[in-house]
């Protein structure tokens, strides 16, 4: 019998927010003490911290040329805290309009000058806002909505009943390029003005995006970010216009960036242009040899970021004890040759089927300490084994529960097989039933019938 690989669609899904209109897909995450108003003790107490980073960290010009060349290019607010270095990732927790009057004030503090002409339009509504050419949007709308949806939607439809979740997120290959181009342009600003300018401290955009989409999972799934989680939650963004623009390495000499063709599973694809390649050939490149070639800087952006379909998956779990087989026309796994069936059902059907009924996962695997034939029955106390239960959506049953379990099964399937003493096991615990496979003796037992014996002996008279 073939497995199904997806548990969907068994739950009706009741997320906690609908998104009914084309203005909730901006609604954002709020904190519970999160207060726009700049006067609040929180605000003033932000803006102090980021005067500090700054007063410690750049020279006045300094400051003005990162922030100016950027409001220039229409970035966001959250990627210009990113450029100028600010670990404190709660600072990204706020508001555009927040950010953006704090980056102001400081200016003007610093040059006694009034606000960036580009603030405005920043601040212009959100569907008619400049989309930010350093991260598509993609921190702008991180704790909103529009970026939690696909999460929400795919959580509740599978109906994973977890506590904690880690985090797994793919960013597209297109905010490499655009940040190093960013990052050149502001170079190219301070050198006409005969000023050097160090950009080794401009934060990595997953780091702020992870927990600001992190921290809104958290609020609105009322589930904790932890590390050690064994629920991951993975993403994948993409933006279609930009994600070939890495080729132009393949141009630049000095980016030593070489792609190859091979076949793979009859197909034919190119390697060599992961992540961490493109990164370390736009190293290499001298910023004159990336503005001969590249857009420098970015060209504007038409069109956001995207999302493949969220991937949700619990670590397996272990379940364990022992069965009995009582049938001599059963296998101890299924028996499938060539498409065809050559034992009516297994030990693992029998007792794996509804297993995957308690745990709603996707499939399972069955191991047992040693094996029997087809028409060899087991008896006395039982051979050991366990179930590797692949991605549940409820990890951990109960020992009522999983009573309930081997009751059921031990009452449908009571002509083939018996189970006992089923429970939950660990990792360390399989090394045992491992071994016993090795260790454990065996005893057969033979029936002759006594009449057969006697016919024959009278045969050989």
């Amino acid at each position: 019998m073939l497995k199904k690989r997806f548990w969907e669609n068994d739950h009706e899904l009741i997320p906690p927010v609908r998104i009914s209109k084309e203005t909730d897909r901006w609604k954002r995450i709020r904190r519970d003490d999160d207060n726009d108003d700049e006067t609040n003790e929180d605000i003033e107490t932000l803006y102090s911290n980021v005067m500090q980073h700054v007063m410690k960290n750049y020279v006045n010009l300094t400051y003005q040329t990162i922030v100016d060349t950027m409001l220039d290019i229409k970035c966001c607010a959250r990627c210009i805290f990113r450029f100028l270095g600010i670990r404190d990732y709660k600072c990204y927790a706020k508001s555009e309009e927040v950010l953006l009057k704090i980056l102001n004030r400081i200016r003007s503090t610093l040059q006694e000058d009034s606000q960036h002409p580009s603030t405005n339009i920043l601040l212009s509504k959100t569907q008619d806002k400049p989309i930010c050419t350093t991260c598509f949007d993609l921190i702008y709308q991180a704790d909103t909505l529009e970026c939690l949806w696909p999460i929400i939607e795919s959580f509740n439809s599978h109906n994973f009943q977890v506590k904690t979740f880690n985090l797994s997120i793919t960013l597209p290959s297109g905010i490499i390029i655009n940040n190093h181009s960013v990052k050149v342009y502001i170079r190219q600003k301070f050198r006409e003005r005969n000023l050097t300018v160090d950009l080794s401290n401009v934060i990595d955009l997953k780091e702020p995006f992870k927990y600001l989409l992190g921290w809104s999972i958290e609020k609105e799934l009322d589930l904790n970010h932890s590390f050690q989680s064994p629920f991951i939650i993975s993403i994948e963004y993409y933006h279609g216009i930009t994600q070939q623009n890495h080729l132009i390495l393949t141009r630049i000499p000095s980016a030593e960036f070489k792609l190859k063709k091979v076949r793979m599973k009859g197909k034919a694809v190119w390697t060599g242009d992961s992540r961490n390649n493109i990164i370390a050939a736009l190293e290499k490149v001298p910023d004159s040899d990336f503005i001969s070639i590249g857009n420098c800087p970015p060209l504007e952006e038409k069109e956001r970021w995207k999302n493949y379909f969220p991937i949700l998956e619990h670590s397996a779990v272990y379940v364990g004890g022992r069965y009995i087989k009582l049938s001599r026309e059963i296998s101890q796994s299924p028996w499938i040759i060539n498409g065809e069936r050559l034992a009516k059902t297994s030990v693992s059907e029998c007792s794996g089927e509804i297993l995957r009924e308690k745990f709603r996962c996707d499939d399972y695997n069955f191991v047992a300490a040693g094996r029997e034939d087809v028409n060899v029955r087991m008896l006395g106390n039982g051979r050991p084994f366990y179930f590797e239960i692949i991605n549940p959506r409820k990890p951990f049953l109960s020992q009522q529960e999983l009573d309930d379990a081997q009751k059921e099964i031990n009452e449908t399937q009571k002509d083939l097989i018996q189970i006992n003493h089923l429970t939950m096991v660990t990792e360390r615990d399989l090394v045992i039933i491992k071994e016993g496979e090795e260790t454990k003796r065996k005893t057969y037992r033979y029936e002759i019938l006594y009449f057969l014996l006697n016919n024959m002996f009278i045969l050989l008279i």
